[in-house]
């Protein structure tokens, strides 16, 4: 009996040892479970973080480049920093643009401009000159400069970090040239400009701030522990490191409840449970982290609208639905009229309240699934996704301009602005997103050539269009090379005697192939390209020179509003006439009545300087546009030329001859002597000598003819010198 108590004993002892050593083993298989679990937790949620961390950094480094690669490439791609930096005013103005505004300007505090020899021309930093020479200054900075100058205009700025004598610094580089760059300047000729900004701990605070990575920080080298993220130089150096403390949320989320796991065996599967919730909510959190920084990175600051980028992905999206469903991708640029205007009134804060304003309007007019976008500045994108096979598609071009119509209340102001569009189509999404970002931009640009609040829909034609514009600017440089513009002088005559008083100098191309290109075509194309003050000034030279050969009349010369623009352009009409050995009083300068309206305070200067050396200043075209009275007196014109309109209206219009004696009436008012144009009959001539012009010019008298022709038809032995006559 005994013995069987003994045994059953035993079998107990032995039953309780296999249960605790059952409950050992799963208790052991279950807490190395347990413990491999959270590790594989800790160490995810370690790495996630880190790789957010790093992508946020090298984030931060592209936005640190691009915002001074676009900065430096705003500054540079300019046609009035190109025409400054070759001109002797290149220090003053590269002082007063760049150099003094290196001492509170967020994105710079360097500007360095060299020449083409790579000699400074300034180099300011903090608003104050360099002490040391920006190539001692600045390692590696003769490798940026041979970077700026093989740069081309569509590459990307170069833009690296480097050591400097203050420390690390990001610093880029362009070359000086103009908006569309002349093929024929060669890049080592051209000035480049510099940009830098060193990056000191307020930068690397606003960084860490901007990007969420705590404890971020500008090191020569990465501490133990740390991550990093390399600054590299111009030849792909290690010149620097970001780096900052693993934030590790998993360790600490770990630490946090270590003692409660030690304690907890009871209860192991919901702390099991607890762990995967709290690790649940960390990588959660994480890729929300991660998905903020991608908004960010993908929308306008200003507005929340996308942006470029932004823009670009949500097209290629359209692009692959449109592919499926057959639908049209429509690409609208938008460029808003009137906006410099509101900048130059009311400031850039007024600006800024405009710009969200518009956002604001187009979110509200378009519909909900329209992609719009802010590229930047005054130009916005929408884009949509239309089905062909409707009976009519959604005009949004029109809903676009009906919107941004209607009148703006900011601040207790009205403003009133309108929208240039350019629309381009992607049937079937078969175009590439570039491609058609680059048609929408050409109809864009034709629908500002049309005036204000035009839309235009890309055309394939538009590619022909610009390729024989191209052409015809090459052939036009070409010719003003070699001196081939042509001048020819349309007579006027004195109301009373008949007999010439002057001429008004025209310029004319004939193509080498013999085709006539009118003004109205090869003016705008010189402007536009560049060229107007070179055409202006071949123009005014031979003008000078046949006209001084006719003893006793004036000589009228137009001017673009483009070239009193050019600081240098009253220096360089004395400069002419002194040349030509020309009397100054004989010459009139012929302005338009825009550029006293646009550019009031340029045109002021221009006509003091010209008129202060004895030329006079004539007002042509007056009555087609809107200058006032008050411009008038403001300006104190010598001369003001009859637009052709009033006097053709005098044949149709049964209200012209009383709008014309009123004009004619206003300027003897204020005693400006008045010149007729565009006189083709004697009912015509009349008309204006009793409304009391006292010169004449038009068809009726004389078509415009070459200086031989007017030397004979007006100064030769075999005529008359003060006889009325008319060359055909």
């Amino acid at each position: 009996m005994q013995k069987l108590v003994i045994s059953e004993g035993r079998r107990r002892q032995l039953v309780v040892v296999a249960v605790a050593s059952v409950f050992i083993v799963v208790g052991s298989v279950l807490a190395g479970l347990v413990a491999r679990s959270i590790t594989t937790l800790t160490t995810t949620a370690d790495a996630i973080d880190d790789g957010r961390a790093r992508h946020a950094a090298a984030a931060a480094l592209q936005s640190l480049r691009k915002q001074l690669g676009a900065t430096v490439r705003d500054n540079a791609y300019w046609d009035d920093a190109f025409k400054q930096v070759i001109s002797d005013a290149r220090v003053s103005w590269t002082v007063e643009n760049w150099g003094s505004t290196s001492a509170d300007y967020p994105l710079y505090d360097t500007a360095i401009v060299v020449d083409s020899r790579n000699a400074p021309v300034i180099a300011y930093r903090n608003g104050t000159p360099m002490d040391v020479p920006p190539s001692q200054f600045f390692d590696g900075f003769d490798a940026l400069l041979k970077a700026a100058r093989q740069a081309g205009p569509s590459d990307p700025v170069p833009v690296h970090f480097v050591h400097s004598s203050a420390g690390t610094a990001l610093i880029g580089a362009a070359t000086i040239q103009p908006f569309e760059l002349d093929p024929a300047i060669k890049p080592e000729t051209l000035y480049v400009l510099v940009f830098a900004k060193h990056i000191t701990p307020q930068v690397a605070a606003e960084i860490s701030e901007s990007f969420s990575i705590a404890g971020l920080s500008l090191d020569a080298h990465t501490a133990p522990g740390r991550s990093e993220a390399l600054l590299t130089d111009v030849l792909g150096n290690r010149v620097a490191v970001f780096s900052w403390p693993p934030e590790a949320p998993g360790t600490k989320s770990y630490a946090m409840i270590e003692g409660d796991l030690r304690t907890a065996g009871i209860v192991l599967v919901l702390f099991l449970c607890g762990i995967g919730a709290a690790g649940a909510v960390t990588v959660r959190n994480l890729k929300a982290s991660e998905s903020r920084a991608r908004y960010r990175s993908l929308h306008d600051a200003l507005t929340g609208l996308l942006n470029r980028a932004g823009l670009i992905e949500s097209i290629a999206g359209a692009s692959a639905v449109a592919k499926l469903n057959e639908a049209v991708v429509r690409l609208h640029f938008i460029d808003l009229d009137g906006f410099k205007g509101v900048n130059d009134a009311w400031g850039h804060a007024v600006g800024d309240e405009l710009i969200v304003a518009v956002a604001h309007r187009l979110i509200n007019a378009l519909p909900e699934n329209a992609i719009i976008a802010r590229l930047g500045g005054d130009e916005f994108a929408v884009a949509t996704l239309e089905n062909p096979h409707l009976p009519s598609a959604s005009d949004i071009g029109r809903q676009i301009q009906v919107a941004l119509t209607r009148v703006f209340e900011i601040g207790g102001r009205t403003i009133e602005i309108g929208a240039s569009v350019g629309v381009a189509d992607s049937p079937n999404g078969e175009v590439e997103t570039g491609e058609l970002i680059r048609r929408a931009d050409i109809a864009l640009y034709r629908a500002k050539d049309l005036g204000r609040g035009g839309a235009v829909e890309f055309e394939d034609s538009f590619d022909h269009d610009n390729k024989r514009l191209a052409d015809l600017e090459a052939e036009l440089r070409s010719t003003l090379m070699n001196g081939g513009i042509d001048v020819s002088f349309q007579p006027l005559i004195d109301a009373r005697s008949g007999a010439i008083c002057g001429v008004e100098a025209l310029a004319r191309w004939v193509t080498e192939r013999g085709h006539r290109i009118g003004p109205d075509i090869f003016i705008p194309l010189a402007e536009r390209s560049g060229l107007i003050d070179l055409l202006g000034f071949q123009v005014l030279k031979k003008s000078l020179e046949a006209a001084a050969s006719w003893p006793d009349i004036g000589l009228g010369v137009n001017v673009s509003p483009l070239q009193l623009k050019n600081p240098r352009f009253v220096k360089q009409v004395i400069d002419a006439l002194e040349s030509a050995e020309f009397d100054p009083s004989r010459l009139s300068i012929e302005l338009t009545e825009g550029v006293l309206i646009s550019n009031p305070d340029q045109a002021r200067r221009a006509i003091n300087g010209l008129k202060a050396a004895g030329i006079k200043i004539a007002l042509d075209d007056f009555g087609s546009g809107f200058a006032s009275i008050g411009t008038l007196r403001q300006f104190g014109f010598d001369r003001m030329k009859v637009d052709r309109s009033l006097i053709v209206a005098l044949d149709h219009d049964e209200n012209g001859g009383a709008v014309l004696h009123a004009t004619i009436a206003l300027a003897n008012a204020l005693d400006i002597p008045v010149t007729a144009e565009g006189i083709e009959t004697e009912a015509h001539a009349t008309a204006v000598r009793l409304s009391g012009c006292d010169s004449l010019q038009g068809y009726l008298f004389s078509r415009p003819i070459s200086a031989d022709q007017v030397t004979e038809a007006y100064f030769s032995s075999n005529n008359d010198h003060g006889k009325d006559q008319s060359a055909a």
